[in-house]
């Protein structure tokens, strides 16, 4: 299963070890893409 770090919207928080932002939500880099908080995932190209 994909994960929201391979989202295009998803973005490393510096500093905070596979944290990110996505579309103002702080999520964990190995969120499921299923249990997307924003239900926005699209895989990076």
């Amino acid at each position: 299963m994909a994960e929201c770090r391979e989202c295009k919207f998803w973005n490393p928080i510096e500093g905070e070890e596979d944290m990110g932002d996505c579309f103002g939500h702080r999520v964990p880099g190995n969120t499921p893409s299923d249990a997307c908080p924003t239900n926005s995932f699209q895989p990076r190209n």
